[in-house]
């Protein structure tokens, strides 16, 4: 029987020095050094046996071959010895990059209701588009000539020719009608103010809808310039609950930063209140109806905040843009053209207007950038 004990000793450790030789052929030894930041696998309370990586700690010194001191920041456990398999660098963001995408407006999470009324009071001319400082005199002249071809394309209220229609299947289901929320004095005020100005745009008229979703105002981001303002929304919900889904797809945010890293010239695009360039279809008008103090309305053009309004959105941005993929995206109303060499990207920025034009819809001077070397893409409202 000792026999037997040893051989199968001797066989168990052959056989966990053969596995250490397969695992250190690609083993690498990592060292880290005081002050730099990394992340820690820690258990996860009550459960001993689950892991996860927590927020970024700093290396106090290093106290082994394998094991570093780690200040945890704990009060429990300020400082800790830990093996470096624990460890895995952390890396800061890089300041500098050729792409930013942003999502600042649209706080899906914490506000499920986005924005209704675009501000239609700023600046429409042509001469509101940024240049980029990295443009010579002479490709500055070329970005001007070729916006004074298509100044109408620029204005501050939503174009009215597109083709396309926003329709709102809920199949058989029976009209939604929610209450009014209770809102103080001042609030209904902006609500009456609100709602006004959308009706001297021509987005809104009144209804008799047996439809009703309630209105909310939101505040809008502090900015250090603006006193603090409030959204005009609409809780859809309701109907969102109703409706079909339209499941045609929404590019992905990685995928066209990945499209657009490479180009020397980029230049954007933001259409004046985008959704309000899109028409319901009478059926859809009643469904979008909401109710305040003052009165029962619905939408006649697509408003922010219903379900399917981002596919009908990408599906006209798609349709219009048909044919120019090889230099140009869009993220809803985001419109990035991009290439390496500046004649080239002269004439995909004359084709890309050319097509917002027949198409009908107008563009946000005031957001738009030309021959820029980073750009600020992806912010949505």
């Amino acid at each position: 029987m000792a026999e037997y004990m040893k051989k199968a000793s001797k066989n168990l450790q052959d056989s966990q020095e053969l596995q250490k030789q397969w695992h250190d052929q690609k083993a690498v030894l990592i060292q880290y050094q005081p002050g730099q930041k990394v992340w820690v696998l820690e258990p996860v309370a009550p459960r001993a046996l689950q892991d996860k990586w927590s927020r970024p700690h700093l290396i106090v010194e290093k106290k082994g071959e394998v094991t570093f001191l780690v200040d945890l920041g704990t009060a429990r456990s300020p400082l800790r010895v830990l093996h470096v398999n624990r460890l895995k660098p952390f890396y800061d963001r890089a300041d500098l990059t050729l792409l930013m995408a942003t999502d600042e407006g649209q706080e899906e999470e914490s506000d499920p209701l986005p924005d209704l009324f675009s501000s239609t009071e700023q600046d429409a001319l042509v001469e509101g588009v940024v240049l980029g400082d990295c443009l010579t005199d002479e490709q500055k002249d070329n970005c001007i000539n070729l916006l004074g071809q298509f100044s109408e394309l620029f204005s501050t209220v939503p174009g009215t020719k597109s083709w396309c229609e926003h329709t709102i299947d809920t199949g058989d289901s029976m009209p939604v009608k929610s209450k009014i929320y209770r809102q103080p004095d001042h609030v209904r005020d902006c609500i009456k103010q609100e709602v006004q100005k959308m009706i001297e745009l021509g987005v809104v008229e009144h209804s008799e809808s047996p439809w009703a979703s309630p209105v909310v105002l939101v505040p809008k981001p502090p900015s250090k310039d603006v006193k603090r303002e409030m959204r005009f929304c609409v809780d859809y919900r309701g109907l969102n609950q109703v409706t079909k889904t339209d499941a045609h797809p929404i590019p992905r945010a990685d995928e066209l930063i990945d499209t657009l890293a490479s180009a020397k010239y980029l230049s954007t695009f933001d259409l004046t209140a985008g959704y309000w360039q899109i028409k319901l279809s009478e059926d859809a008008k009643a469904k979008t109806a909401f109710s305040t103090i003052g009165g029962h309305y619905q939408f006649t053009v697509m408003p922010f905040g219903l379900k399917n309004a981002p596919a009908t959105f990408q599906r006209l941005v798609n349709s219009v843009l048909q044919g120019l993929e090889a230099f140009s995206a869009a993220y809803l109303d985001d419109i990035a053209v991009f290439r390496s060499t500046w004649d080239d990207h002269l004439v995909h920025l004359w084709k890309v207007l050319e097509a917002l034009q027949k198409a009908g819809l107008t563009i946000k001077a005031s957001k738009c950038q030309l021959g820029q070397g980073k750009v600020v893409f992806w912010d949505t409202w």
